[in-house]
């Protein structure tokens, strides 16, 4: 954020008058001398320089004929050369615009730059000055020019409301607002839609225009008017909850809040659809829950936990895009939907991933409207400067190696006595222990990782990964959603996600 942005830069806290100086300060520190002079306007016939007012963001000069409002942007340009070049920038991108619009008007009406200088009592030059930006526009001549095309300022700011109409321009304002084009083309617009916004050159056609709007408004919130505008397009923390326990300081919060908001309204769409009934109660312990998971389903595998979660009434979502965050959980009016964002084929980090979101579900989505957006990779290591991640992974731990990881790493070691034999040591001790191989070999590899060896092709070998977890977790889901509760934006969103 530049320093000019913060409210502090823009504040002022306080005016003196002193040896025909104005002394302005600001709430961050800083004061602007500036000579009374310099502020009076030309047609200004008298002032009162010692009588002066201030608020927050002007200061007040009594005078005749009219009272002279300094703002704070005036002052402060005055004293700070990086501002100044900032307003002067700004200033010249406004000239633009309004050059193009009176353009686009002019174009729009069919009126060319030539007729449009007869009509307006201005020379061609001045009319071509202008829409170029390379003068300013008094405001009688942009008066003159918008009554000689028929038009007004109203016109003028509707126009620059609707100019939102071609491909490119739609991709542009929806990618600034954090937007990703590929998501746009491949997980919410149906195919036929795609194909035909692919085809058309210039302006889109007002139905095909309208159908995209409608499946963007579906996730973002945003208004068809608000969409197709001018002003930039905000998106509300809602989805995102607020929740990110941890931002890497290179991620694009824009894109963060973006994607939550598409897998939130994902996860809305799966909660409506849902036919599966809450069976039991939450768990109060992690003993209570491993004693149910084992007598109720059998033992750790990624079929059983899913069949466990879904009977606590917990959805299940898998979504394979790249990157963004790798999982996420809500709590959408007291009712709990888990993301699970996998590329690998290792059965044994979807089950990881699912405890660790589980733990977060019992342990920390107990108020509606909650949620938890995992931006890091999770790992058994992973976050571990913050106490609601230690805890889940030390849940998801205590699940997969009954609560002995790092015993169960110390016995490895000693049986292998050097890397080279850790893979047949890992193996015995998971037999011994009656812990899964991949589970252990993963967290060895994890635990290795952080030492500065790789280890993975290794654990790699010892993993499960048939049949497809992702298959596996899509399969649970369609058994307990009924697609015919959804309306058809809601079930192409939902078959696009799970394609």
């Amino acid at each position: 954020m530049k320093r000019w942005e913060n409210l502090k830069y823009q504040r002022i806290s306080g005016v003196k008058l002193e040896n025909d100086h104005y002394l302005v300060e600001f709430d961050d520190g800083e004061t602007v001398r500036l000579p009374v002079k310099s502020l009076v306007p030309s047609n200004v016939q008298k002032y009162y320089a010692a009588d002066f007012t201030f608020n927050s963001f002007e200061l007040i000069i009594p005078a005749v004929p009219y009272d002279i409002e300094v703002p704070w942007d005036k002052i402060r340009v005055s004293a700070d050369i990086e501002f100044s070049r900032h307003m002067a920038f700004k200033a010249e991108e406004q000239a633009k615009k309004v050059g193009d619009r009176l353009r686009q008007l002019r174009e729009r009406k069919g009126i060319k730059a030539n007729e449009l200088a007869d009509r307006s009592g201005l020379t061609p030059q001045t009319i071509s000055r202008i829409e170029n930006a390379k003068t300013d526009v008094p405001f009688q001549t942009l008066q003159k020019i918008l009554t000689a095309m028929g038009c007004d300022l109203k016109d003028l700011v509707q126009y620059e409301e609707t100019t939102t109409r071609t491909m490119s321009q739609l991709l542009k304002r929806l990618a600034k607002a954090g937007v990703d084009v590929n998501l746009l083309k491949s997980r919410i617009w149906p195919d036929a839609l795609q194909k035909a916004l692919s085809q058309c050159a210039g302006e889109l056609p007002e139905m095909l225009l309208n159908e995209a709007i409608i499946y963007v408004s579906s996730i973002f919130g945003w208004s068809s008017e608000e969409i197709l505008g001018s002003e930039d397009l905000r998106l509300s923390s809602r989805a995102a909850a607020l929740a990110l326990y941890k931002r890497p300081g290179n991620s694009n919060a824009n894109q963060i809040k973006a994607y939550s908001h598409y897998a939130f309204r994902l996860a809305q769409i799966t909660l409506h659809a849902s036919i599966s009934e809450k069976k039991m109660e939450y768990p109060s312990d992690i003993d209570l829950f491993k004693a149910t998971l084992h007598k109720n389903y059998g033992p750790v595998t990624l079929e059983n936990l899913l069949d466990y979660t879904w009977d606590l009434g917990i959805c299940v979502l898998p979504l394979s895009d790249s990157g963004i965050f790798h999982g996420a959980s809500w709590n959408i009016e007291n009712r709990h939907v888990v993301v699970l964002k996998q590329n690998t084929q290792s059965h044994s980090r979807w089950i990881f991933d699912l405890l660790h979101e589980l733990y977060h579900v019992f342990a920390h989505l107990t108020q509606p409207d909650s949620a938890v957006i995992e931006i890091d990779e999770l790992t058994p290591f992973s976050n571990q400067d913050k106490p609601e991640e230690r805890e889940a992974n030390s849940f998801a731990n205590q699940v997969v190696l009954n609560g002995k990881a790092e015993d169960l790493a110390q016995k490895c070691v000693a049986a292998a006595g050097n890397i080279e034999n850790l893979k047949n040591a890992v193996e015995k001790v998971a037999k011994q222990e009656n812990i899964r191989v991949d589970f252990l070999s993963n967290y060895i590899a994890f635990r290795l990782g952080y030492q500065g060896e790789n280890w993975w092709p290794t654990a790699q070998k010892l993993q499960v990964t048939e049949p497809d977890p992702l298959d596996i977790v899509q399969k649970r889901l369609h058994k307990r959603v009924n697609r015919l509760k959804l309306n058809p934006i809601e079930n192409t969103l939902l078959s696009n996600a799970l394609n």
